[in-house]
């Protein structure tokens, strides 16, 4: 099975130059959200309507592949931001609102589709931002006596620190604060599930994460196959279709 993961990121900041809010709607529609009793329903559902205006970009993931009952929980390679990010963003920060997360195929004739939970169960995924004053360096380690074991299992969330020593590590190096004096990289994580798409990741007005001079994003996803190819069609009725909490 061959799947990727498409982050959407929003980045909003200070106006600069070429900067054209968005109004397209959100990834993956609508995201319901719980009102707290005696509180406000005033939180933003649609990252269009976020306080300055947004802009958004796609990066993709490389590819995973997978066999029924497989789990993939391993680093795949850091990827490149879009070019006209990358240039933009260069010599300044980016302050990232929020995210979204989609999991897609590709049919026999290059039709790129969202993979149901019922076939790929996200569990939960880790990522970094990684600007350009910060470097990924990919390691093998020797057991857990290794130098570098202690640091790295400290890095990771989801199902606890304990390192898979027959794989190979993504390590974010590099100072952590830029000439400028923004973060030189952030950590974009989510452990909500299945129900990660339908899941509201965003800051409320005002805050955000922030990169100085943006440039690749590494990802470390954790997921179940979870499609029986002898019972289950992935075009048919039920398992093609989108659940409102896919």
């Amino acid at each position: 099975m061959m799947a990727g993961l498409t982050l959407g990121s929003v980045a909003a900041g200070m106006p600069m130059q070429g900067f054209a809010p968005s109004h397209q709607d959100n990834m993956n529609g609508e995201y319901p959200l719980s009102k707290t009793p005696g509180g406000k329903a005033s939180h933003i559902k649609r990252f269009a309507d976020y306080p300055g205006g947004v802009e958004s970009f796609e990066v993709y993931s490389p590819p995973m592949t997978t066999l029924y009952s497989q789990v993939w929980w391993s680093p795949l390679p850091p990827v490149d931001l879009p070019a006209d990010i990358v240039r933009r963003y260069n010599g300044t920060a980016m302050a990232l609102v929020g995210w979204e997360v989609d999991q897609v195929r590709r049919t026999s004739e290059g039709v790129e589709k969202s993979v149901p939970m019922s076939a790929s169960y996200n569990h939960h995924w880790d990522s970094w931002l990684i600007g350009a004053e910060a470097r990924v360096r990919k390691v093998s380690l020797s057991g857990p006596d290794d130098p570098a074991a202690a640091d790295l299992a400290g890095r990771r969330s989801g199902c606890g620190a304990e390192l898979p020593w027959d794989q190979p590590q993504y390590v974010v190096e590099g100072p952590e604060w830029s000439v400028r004096g923004h973060p030189t990289h952030a950590a974009l994580t989510s452990g909500n599930g299945g129900e990660f798409r339908k899941t509201l990741h965003g800051f409320a007005p005002g805050y955000a994460l922030v990169v100085d001079s943006p440039a690749q994003l590494q990802i470390t996803p954790m997921n179940i196959d979870t499609w029986n190819r002898e019972a289950m069609d992935l075009s048919g009725p039920g398992c093609g279709q989108r659940d409102p909490f896919d």
